[in-house]
């Protein structure tokens, strides 16, 4: 078996499958750990069996949630990654950790994944739709229900001091996931200090646990965002809503925009995504021109790749959207800070309204 730059010998190899691989047959010779309950399984097989490995997972790759073979990848019993593709392996760097953590990682995750799901259902049965008001204060506390989109989720809320005045909706990353309606606070400080001078209303929601991890969960957040804000009994100008995220939330930035055309009157997704499975030419690019962007991101993002904002910055450039891009390449996935702090985004931002 060749791969790009020499010649695989006497290995072993191991590797995770996720849920829609757990209950395939052929699998469970090479079963080595499994938690189905978790949608997990850990796998090992000899040098001799990549190509049936291979074949197994072309066979079974179709699905909703994954499009292509464009690549696996394994831990060498050398202690190297190796990415079988279609049509080679290639040898990479050192594996940063064994896949037996990947493995713990991966079951735990999917264990609090279910426990929300499990949650949430719950909820949603105890509680009719719409929003409950918690706790009142300068960030009042809220909880949505919303039986359509099978999904609740908590949020905080600053009002104005004076009316019609623009909402702020800020967006987290995937670290502040959850339902005690706390993290998402912490991960939007700098943001919140910046807007909070001049007197706006902000919004400030928590996604489930897992959001970032399901393209459906994914998608049902989004849509039941844009439910609560057309449901929000608050006093503001809904010509001048404007969205902000980090990371996941600049995902949830990017798809809100693309759902929702005219909606809303700036978006400012910070090292996000339109799509993570790099399928850009799906997408009518027509509809972003609707909603001026300001888009940032670092060229040496290791967590969220910058390929997709490249493509849409680019593409929108060509149709002459309203658009602004600051691209560094030197901050990796800490830039959010540094831009949050130096731009003045914000006063970007009430430049903008919703014309129609």
């Amino acid at each position: 078996m060749h791969y790009r730059g020499g010649f695989v010998s006497n290995l072993k190899f191991r590797c995770l499958f996720d849920k829609y691989f757990c209950n395939i047959v052929p699998f469970k010779p090479y079963v080595e750990k499994e938690a189905i309950d978790e949608g997990i399984v850990l796998i090992a097989f000899d040098e001799n069996e990549l190509d049936t490995i291979r074949g197994l997972f072309k066979e079974n790759i179709c699905n909703e949630n994954i499009s292509s073979l464009d690549n696996i990848q394994l831990e060498g019993s050398d202690g190297y990654l190796y990415v079988l593709s279609q049509t080679s392996i290639e040898k990479k760097n050192k594996m940063p950790h064994s896949i037996e953590k990947s493995y713990s990682y991966f079951k735990n995750y999917n264990k609090k994944r279910n426990r929300t799901n499990s949650k949430i259902k719950k909820e949603l049965s105890r509680n009719d739709d719409g929003i409950k008001q918690l706790s009142n204060g300068i960030l009042s506390a809220y909880k949505f229900f919303d039986k359509e989109n099978d999904i609740c989720f908590p949020f905080r809320f600053h009002a104005s001091k004076g009316t019609n005045k623009p909402l702020f909706i800020f967006f987290h990353g995937a670290g502040a996931m959850g339902d005690d309606n706390i993290k998402q606070l912490f991960d939007n400080i700098p943001l919140y200090n910046q807007v909070l001078k001049k007197d706006c209303n902000i919004l400030l929601p928590q996604a489930p646990f897992g959001s970032n991890k399901n393209e459906s969960v994914t998608r049902r957040y989004i849509n039941s965002l844009k439910k609560l804000v057309d449901e929000f009994s608050i006093d503001f100008d809904r010509k001048r809503i404007y969205i902000v995220g980090t990371s996941f939330g600049g995902l949830c930035v990017w798809n809100l925009a693309y759902l929702f055309p005219y909606y809303f009157a700036a978006a400012v997704p910070v090292m996000g995504c339109l799509s993570v499975y790099c399928d850009f030419e799906n997408y009518d690019i027509t509809r972003l021109v609707k909603t001026p962007f300001w888009v940032a991101h670092s060229s040496d993002d290791t967590n969220v790749r910058i390929d997709s904002d490249d493509y849409f910055v680019a593409e929108l450039e060509k149709l002459k959207a309203d658009i602004k891009y600051t691209r560094w390449n030197k901050y990796g996935h800490k830039m959010s800070s540094k831009f949050y702090k130096t731009e003045k985004w914000a006063e970007w931002c009430l430049s903008k309204e919703v014309t129609i």
